[in-house]
């Protein structure tokens, strides 16, 4: 249940942000002094209706989480990079080919095999003590800030890698804050989620890494934004989970299938990324000029 429920999210979040794409692309094609400016994105509908599937996505994974343990409910969000594909050529329109389909075979099967082999399971958010959450949060702030620094002082292909793995981080730390408030409610219902001071972590992170997502839709080519956002999320939730909350995974020769697994998802996340049907979904003037399809075509 817990991963029906987290391929909900992933769907919501696909179509969520496909809309969201629309909007900034409608925003982008739009002349003036507002053109492409986030207070002119808020005022469309696609932007609208994507916040509101985007909370009910929210609450998906939220029950995901309270069903299942962080480092098997996360990597699965990485499906949502597929979801994004198939939504948006409904939606925005384009033409999958073999080399969409193979790059999703790999995901799937990298997908399958890492969680198959390592087989992530218990932990406890709430009796992981004070000092570990207090060095995560710390660690986990400082690698945010860094990307968002590197971001702003950089340029297109830069600017928009380190917002979308800025996004990541931010996506995965908000995964590990809800982690800690399910198993509260699941203790104690909202008398013990009001009492657990992580909850509280959520006013500040929640809106930062709602703002690096829009800074990372906005910055440039989902070719460059797209793998930060996507393996950002997971790997950090991954990080938490076995390094600092106690989950567990299978040992010995079962890594080297989660290397494996992981290879292959990466591999395909990468892939995935460079498609000029991806990046025709994008939309913006400097994506329909610039893009290429695998064989280094330019696509127009």
């Amino acid at each position: 249940m817990a991963v029906v429920l987290v391929l909900m999210a992933c769907l919501g979040n696909a179509l969520a942000l496909t809309l969201q794409r629309k909007a900034a692309q409608d925003s982008a094609r739009q002349r003036g002094r507002s053109a492409g400016s986030f207070r002119d994105m808020v005022r469309r509908p696609p932007w609208l209706f994507g916040i509101v599937i985007f909370g009910g996505a929210v609450v998906c994974q939220v029950l995901a989480l309270q069903l299942g343990s962080i480092s098997l409910v996360q990597p699965v969000l990485v499906m949502e990079l597929p979801f994004t594909l198939l939504v948006g050529w409904w939606i925005l329109g384009g033409a999958l080919r073999a080399y969409e389909w193979s790059a999703v075979a790999l995901m799937s099967i990298g997908l399958v095999v890492l969680l198959a082999t390592l087989r992530p399971h218990g932990g406890d958010a709430l009796a992981a003590g004070n000092l570990r959450w207090i060095l995560g949060t710390l660690v986990t702030l400082v690698a945010l800030t860094v990307s968002v620094w590197i971001a702003r002082t950089s340029r297109a292909v830069g600017k928009a890698a380190f917002f979308g793995i800025a996004a990541g981080i931010g996506s995965g730390f908000v995964a590990v804050i809800i982690k800690a408030m399910a198993d509260a409610l699941a203790v104690g219902g909202i008398p013990e989620v009001l009492a657990t001071w992580q909850s509280y972590l959520l006013i500040p992170v929640g809106p930062v890494a709602f703002w690096t997502l829009q800074s990372g839709l906005r910055a440039g080519r989902l070719l460059a934004s797209q793998p930060g956002l996507t393996l950002g999320n997971p790997i950090l939730a991954f990080l938490w989970g076995t390094g600092l909350l106690g989950e567990e995974i299978a040992g010995g020769w079962w890594l080297l299938g989660g290397v494996i697994g992981t290879g292959l998802l990466t591999v395909g996340v990468f892939l995935l990324a460079r498609s000029p049907v991806l990046a025709a979904q994008e939309g913006t003037p400097t994506a329909s000029r610039t893009s290429k399809d695998p064989s280094g075509r330019r696509v127009v």
